[in-house]
Formats: C-alpha cells, sequence, structure tokens
C-alpha cells in the first residue's frame, strides 16, 4: 500500500493506492564513484547510503481519479508526503505516464522522516 499526499494543506492532494508486484520499492544504492587512473587501474570513493538516494518505481492499475490526483501532485507539487512500506519520506514524482491500463510513476526522495 501506498500513500501520496501533499504537504500542504489541499483537498484534492491526497491519494491511497496498491501497487502491482513489479513496482521497485526496495531498492537502494550507494554514493560510489569510480574514476580512472592512468596506471590502467582506478580509484573508488564510497561516500556511503542516504536515504535520499532511494528512487521508487511504481505501477499501479489506471483509475481516472487516481489518475487525476496523481497528475495533479505531479504539477503542482514540488514535494510530497510519501508513505512506503510503513516508512515516511518526502520526495518528488520526477516521472509521470499512463498506459490506459497502468499508471506508472518514479519518486525520487528527498529524506525520511521516521526511524
Amino acid at each position: 500500500m501506498i500513500g501520496l499526499s501533499s504537504i500542504l494543506v489541499d483537498t484534492v492532494g491526497s491519494v491511497v493506492f496498491q501497487e502491482l508486484p513489479k513496482s521497485k520499492l526496495n531498492d537502494s544504492s550507494r554514493r560510489i564513484s569510480r574514476t580512472k587512473t592512468l596506471d590502467g587501474g582506478c580509484i573508488i570513493v564510497d561516500g556511503g547510503f542516504s536515504e535520499s538516494d532511494r528512487t521508487f518505481d511504481i505501477l499501479t492499475e489506471y483509475n481516472e481519479d487516481k489518475y487525476n490526483i496523481i497528475q495533479h501532485l505531479h504539477e503542482d507539487k514540488t514535494l510530497i508526503n510519501v508513505i512506503i512500506n510503513k516508512n515516511f519520506y518526502t520526495g518528488s514524482i520526477s516521472f509521470f505516464k499512463d498506459t490506459g491500463e497502468i499508471i506508472q510513476l518514479t519518486i525520487l526522495t528527498k529524506e525520511k522522516l521516521n526511524e
């Protein structure tokens, strides 16, 4: 179950929906960079892990009301509240698309607000 809402009061700015099994909600990455060196090797710099590196790729069944609310959050809100897997984040919808049967969206997290 996923919940999205506007950070500020908005009468049409919240939606709760069930994600499809192909959604990617648990992927994470580290802040790592690799630079080639002149001797043919490389240097790896590991800056660690941050919740702000998470990206959620979400798929859900199309529903017109759900579509309209997500579109409103995507087009009109810079940051939104995101609840996924009992975790509470702020983030932004960076990608939004519908195929007529499925709504696809990508959320980039800014921070995790719970422990």
